[in-house]
């Protein structure tokens, strides 16, 4: 019997226990890449307590009055309950997951939607896909432009990678096809983002050094205003009276 053998290693750990699940149906509803945020993160919570509103806006980045804004509009789709928890129900049961550490990179709002959908719609076997930037703009709402703009963040961070591709119509003529997005082990994006947190932290450190180091050596050699003496120099003297040019 053949095995089959998967592209990317993915660690064999029970998906309960580190993915959250979302059901497909909820992109019917086209909301705004902010509430679909929102709501993602009480889908994260649902098995849990619930969350206040403070806790809410500070998982999702946002201020506590825009989280009440799109929990209001959520309430008004009836996609969560009274209680502020999820209660969309899908006709056909089908879902699909993200990992709890999305919340902890701080996705914007448009990168986090085009990356829950290319999870949407990746192959289970390989985490592949292969939608073109059109479609990604109509399924999430967004501009081509922003969509472009999202997947370039998702690739920087780790998330993806991304492949051009190509093809040949019935005349021989080769055409540029649609990007080939492989999906990545969420491992490894949180180890990019750690490191680069790390390295941030290094040089705001070696910045805080340097302005100790000059505020002490300023402080040892006091000196005047370089343009001190200029102005003084340039300025008249108000006692003096201008005298004409020209007297005829």
């Amino acid at each position: 019997m053949r095995r089959h053998t998967t592209l990317i290693s993915w660690p064999r750990r029970d998906p309960r226990h580190y993915r959250f699940a979302i059901p497909n149906a909820v992109w019917e509803y086209h909301l705004r890449p902010a509430g679909f945020v929102i709501f993602s993160y009480l889908c994260y919570h649902s098995s849990t307590s619930e969350p206040t509103l403070k806790e809410i806006a500070a998982g999702v980045y946002m201020t506590a009055s825009t989280v009440k804004k799109y929990l209001d509009s959520l309430k008004a789709k009836k996609l969560i309950g009274k209680d502020g928890t999820p209660a969309l129900k899908s006709k056909d049961k089908k879902f699909f997951t993200l990992s709890n550490e999305v919340f902890l990179l701080r996705l914007s709002p448009s990168a986090f939607v085009v990356y829950a959908y290319l999870l949407l719609i990746e192959d289970r076997r390989t985490h592949t896909c292969h939608p073109s930037y059109n479609t990604i703009a109509t399924a999430t709402g967004l501009a081509k432009n922003t969509a472009m703009k999202s997947v370039s963040t998702l690739l920087e961070m780790g998330l993806i990678t991304v492949e051009s591709s190509s093809y040949f119509d019935k005349r021989g003529m080769k055409w540029k096809g649609n990007n080939l997005y492989t999906i990545l082990p969420m491992r490894a994006a949180m180890d990019t983002f750690y490191q680069r947190q790390l390295h941030q932290l290094e040089l705001d450190v070696e910045h805080r050094r340097v302005l100790r180091q000059q505020a002490e050596y300023d402080r040892r050699h006091p000196r005047a205003a370089p343009c001190a003496s200029v102005v003084a120099q340039a300025t008249p003297d108000p006692a003096q009276k201008c005298k004409p040019l020209y007297a005829g």
